[in-house]
């Protein structure tokens, strides 16, 4: 009895041993997937704001643009502990000569639980300000339209998205203006002088536009103004000699050597047919062609060829209009056929190549993005059959990207979310 007595002595401290076992147990959270969840959270919100920015443009509502300057995550495990235990041999009196509890123990049970909590909290700052509608509101640099000139997006579909219009300007003053606007009877046209242009290399390049400064002149007349290290002072303000021809002492031009992006067509197998059809000036590069035009008066009298890019806001008014007509009495879907050079992955045959595909009050299972707006109805882009949607919402994403620059996200906190 004394011996049961003794070993029931050491019940307590096995239980204890048992809890901190379980206890102490690796339980850490999930970063990881902690990350991930904010990253497809985030991404989702951005999608859907770009998406939702289009459906004002296409009812002529206001735009408005938010962003998410600043982050906080935290994360927290509680642990709580219990056991549960059986006792027989009827009651269970205290005997204090032992002290022990007199009794059977017939089985004890520990156990634990775990919480596991974490959150984000972040600000959420409006972009409505002067600094980001500047920037917004003008018209897209040259070179921003050199940053979508690539294989992995087809030409007609950049283009189709930054050109606002072609203008044909003719000797004799007249002009003829080709608006890139799907609602336009005449829409049809403007295809039609946009896929010639392709066809003939049209392209943002990086052209020589240097000039000349001064009239040429001899070495002796430049070391007097530039000093001894004049020629090395000149080449650091980006100015160069160019050896001109005739008798000695030779004669070298000044010119302020400079490049910058230019809107043109590059030489290839239409070049006579396109310095016919145009002014020379639509080359990227001064061609045989050109030069024969400038010596012969008669060639000067061709038709002049102007394209307008589009700001920031034109693109999403521009998109309004291409939801507007597909959800028309009388839908039109925008489509733009594929060129030589375009390379599609998309495996839909119905949609293939769609500008943006917009569904209105269509149940769609996991849309791509799906949106709730004014009027009561529910707009859906959908994750199948969707043409160039996601492709026209990425490339929209990096022009937004663009627009911020210092100044233009207020300083944080602004709004605070949790």
């Amino acid at each position: 009895m004394k011996k049961l007595m003794k070993s029931c002595k050491y019940v307590p401290m096995i239980l204890s041993a048992l809890i901190l076992c379980a206890c102490g147990s690796p339980m850490t959270p999930d970063f990881g997937q902690m990350s991930a969840k904010y990253a497809n959270t985030l991404e989702q919100y951005q999608i859907n704001m770009i998406f939702q920015n289009i459906l004002r443009a296409s009812e002529n509502r206001p735009v408005s643009f938010l962003d998410m300057p600043t982050i906080n995550g935290s994360g927290s495990i509680g642990v709580s502990s219990s056991v549960g235990a059986l006792f027989t041999g009827g009651a269970i009196p205290y005997n204090a000569s032992y002290n022990v509890i007199q009794g059977g123990l017939s089985y004890a049970t520990p156990s634990t639980s775990l919480n596991l909590n974490n959150n984000f909290n972040f600000t959420q700052s409006s972009l409505d300000n002067a600094v980001f509608w500047k920037g917004y509101l003008n018209e897209l640099p040259v070179e921003t339209v050199k940053y979508f000139e690539h294989n992995h997006i087809p030409k007609e579909v950049a283009l189709t998205i930054v050109i606002d219009q072609i203008q044909v300007i003719h000797p004799n003053g007249s002009q003829e203006t080709f608006i890139n606007n799907p609602l336009r009877p005449d829409y049809a046209q403007f295809q039609k002088h946009l896929y010639e242009l392709i066809a003939d290399g049209f392209e943002a390049a990086l052209i020589d536009t240097s000039q000349k400064i001064g009239p040429p002149t001899t070495i002796d007349h430049l070391r007097p103004k530039f000093g001894e290290k004049g020629l090395e002072f000149l080449k650091e303000s980006g100015i160069a000699l160019q050896k001109v021809d005739g008798p000695q002492p030779y004669l070298f031009q000044p010119v302020q050597v400079s490049k910058q992006y230019k809107l043109c067509v590059q030489k290839n197998k239409y070049e006579n047919y396109v310095a016919q059809q145009y002014f020379p000036g639509i080359y990227c590069q001064e061609t045989l062609a050109e030069q024969i035009s400038k010596q012969n008066p008669a060639k000067k009298n061709q038709p002049k060829l102007l394209v307008r890019i589009r700001s920031t806001n034109n693109i999403f008014e521009f998109l309004g209009q291409v939801v507007k007509a597909q959800l028309a009495q009388q839908p039109f879907l925008l489509k733009l056929p594929p060129t030589p050079t375009t390379f599609n992955d998309n495996r839909s045959e119905i949609n293939k190549y769609a500008l943006l595909v917009v569904n209105k009050d269509k149940p769609t299972q996991k849309p791509f993005s799906i949106i709730e707006s004014l009027d009561g109805f529910t707009y859906s882009i959908p994750s199948e059959e969707n043409g160039y949607s996601p492709l026209t919402i990425k490339l929209l994403s990096q022009l937004m990207s663009l627009q911020k620059i210092p100044g233009s996200i207020p300083a944080s906190p602004s709004v605070l979310l949790k």
